[in-house]
């Protein structure tokens, strides 16, 4: 019994040792690092939205579908994305309007220049019906009143 006291005593103040190590060291950084590493991960980000604008505009569905899903994954931050968003909610592809419709969602106030697009979409023609729940998921993300009151419309003819 005591051999395995013996054994996992310096175990652990092993572990402890080199995880507090590796905080200290964590934070030894100077502001500059720190402030340069950020300044970095938002050009990475910027990059990255830049992209996937691009890729809205594919001719390929898929890859417009894949590039809205991705900025929506982003969300407040792919606010620059608002105006080559909104003409995909036209689009002929159901899953190209949907997943642009979330993408819009997810960028909340920062889409509201989409609302009266979004308030058409509750009339889409799909099937399922997944476009237009997905537009009211949207316009009530967005919030503004004009939304807000299109959503109420919306879940009174359900």
């Amino acid at each position: 019994m005591n051999d395995k006291k013996d054994v996992l005593r310096p175990t652990i103040v092993m572990y402890v040792f080199v995880g507090l190590v590796g905080m200290w060291m964590g934070g030894c950084q100077t502001q500059e690092q720190k402030v340069e590493t950020q300044e970095q991960k938002i050009k990475t980000q910027e990059q990255k939205i830049e992209r996937l604008i691009k890729q809205l505009q594919d001719q390929n569905e898929g890859v417009r579908v894949n590039a809205a899903r991705a900025l929506g994954f982003i969300g407040e931050g792919a606010k620059a994305a608002v105006p080559t968003l909104m003409p995909l909610l036209k689009d002929q592809d159901k899953w190209v309007r949907f997943r642009a419709a979330g993408a819009l969602g997810s960028i909340e106030e920062g889409a509201k220049d989409a609302v009266p697009a979004l308030i058409l979409l509750l009339q889409d023609q799909d099937d399922e019906g997944f476009v237009r729940s997905d537009a009211a998921e949207a316009l009530g993300k967005i919030g503004t009143p004009e939304a807000l009151k299109a959503v109420k419309e919306y879940q009174s003819r359900q």
